[in-house]
């Protein structure tokens, strides 16, 4: 019976988020916020039945957060951290399996609203669909709203993801939001906000336009303390006195864990390139894993379709990119860098890229951007 009561005061919640973002964002309209909370809902109660069919992680977080008795010794980075969140519902108020994982569903969402959001702040796309830009029609693919329904870490950073990219569009105004989302990304995994920190030096320091020397100055100063503080847990986490993770006893080890988690093709002997590509674009069709590996292979292939858009279209017109597009472009090579690197197999892959994937969808956006714009100027000539 909670879970009906927790979905009504999460459609209710939903009901002022939607008026609150409607007139503070730029956004399609409130009707797409619903049909993106709507496809959210079905891929939920798609990854539940999922969840109970595979016995998912999400039965571990739940186990461990509601018979701890004490709140704060749960509190760490990582898997202690998702018992941390999860400990108020499981424990404190005592929800069922279901109704914890609906929230944690809704943590998702509220993640995929805020990648659209700023999505929908930086580029300018002309309809395809009805009223529906590129940007609506991305933002309902299923593979971003099925990893983000579960009680567990997928829906949790990509909070904290979400959050810090939506900061970053406005970062002179919503710093706060910016740091928060840092922060959490690093209670889940600190090697992430490594990247992620990383990924902001560097694209200060390439960037000439849109931000003023003492900027970049300052910021590159605050990144290289942040390098060094949260260098320290990465070390702890794989296992190293220095920088040089890609060859990590810790990870090598982890990699060989996870290969053997879930079902999926073995992925961890692959090479640096392989797996990079396996982890971007894989499952395709010819890997046979299933119904899900099928549907997936399609989405996939549309990353194929997109990547070759940013090749062909994006990096031609480099040097229009402001600071943000290429903090974009840092954080999901270097996320993906990182995460590669402890992933086990195919199955692990498909879910954890979904952490990264609206990082590429925004440079998509861009590069799409420049598209459509050299398309306007060709008709504008033939016109004359």
């Amino acid at each position: 019976m909670d879970a009906i009561f927790i979905f009504i005061l999460i459609v209710i919640t939903q009901t002022l988020v939607t008026k609150n973002v409607s007139k503070r964002f730029k956004i399609l309209s409130e009707n797409y916020v619903w049909t993106m909370f709507a496809v959210h809902c079905i891929l939920t109660a798609t990854y539940i039945t999922y969840a109970f069919i595979t016995t998912s992680d999400a039965f571990g977080y739940f186990a461990r957060s509601s018979r701890a008795e004490d709140w704060l010794s749960l509190w760490g980075t990582s898997t202690t951290f998702i018992d941390f969140v999860g400990w108020p519902f499981t424990h404190l108020i005592g929800l069922s399996f279901i109704s914890t994982m609906f929230i944690f569903s809704y943590f998702g969402y509220l993640a995929i609203l805020f990648f659209y959001i700023a999505a929908r702040e930086n580029v300018s796309l002309q309809p395809v669909w009805k009223k529906y830009t590129p940007v609506e029609l991305v933002f309902l693919l299923p593979n971003l709203h099925f990893w983000s329904a579960s009680f567990g870490k997928g829906s949790v950073i990509l909070l904290g993801l979400g959050m810090f990219c939506l900061g970053l569009s406005r970062f002179n105004r919503r710093y706060f939001t910016m740091l928060a989302g840092g922060f959490i990304v690093y209670l889940v995994r600190p090697h992430i906000l490594f990247a992620v920190v990383i990924s902001v030096m560097l694209s200060a320091m390439l960037t000439s336009k849109g931000i003023k020397w003492y900027l970049r100055w300052i910021i590159f100063a605050v990144s290289m303390v942040l390098i060094i503080y949260i260098g320290q847990d990465v070390a702890k986490f794989t296992s190293v006195e220095d920088f040089d993770v890609l060859n990590s006893e810790f990870i090598s080890n982890r990699a060989a864990e996870l290969s053997k988690s879930t079902s999926g093709i073995n992925i961890q002997n692959y090479s640096l390139p392989m797996k990079m590509f396996t982890f971007w674009f894989r499952p395709l069709f010819f890997d046979g894993l299933g119904m899900m590996g099928l549907i997936v292979s399609f989405e996939n292939l549309f990353y194929l379709f997109m990547f070759w858009v940013v090749v062909y279209n994006g990096f031609k017109n480099w040097k229009n990119w402001n600071g943000y597009f290429r903090i974009c472009l840092f954080i999901f090579l270097l996320g993906s860098l990182a995460l590669a690197q402890v992933t086990g197999n195919l199955g692990i892959a498909i879910r954890q890229k979904a952490q990264l994937m609206p990082f590429f969808f925004i440079i998509y956006f861009k590069s799409l951007q420049f598209r459509q714009s050299i398309s306007k100027t060709k008709i504008a000539g033939y016109a004359k």
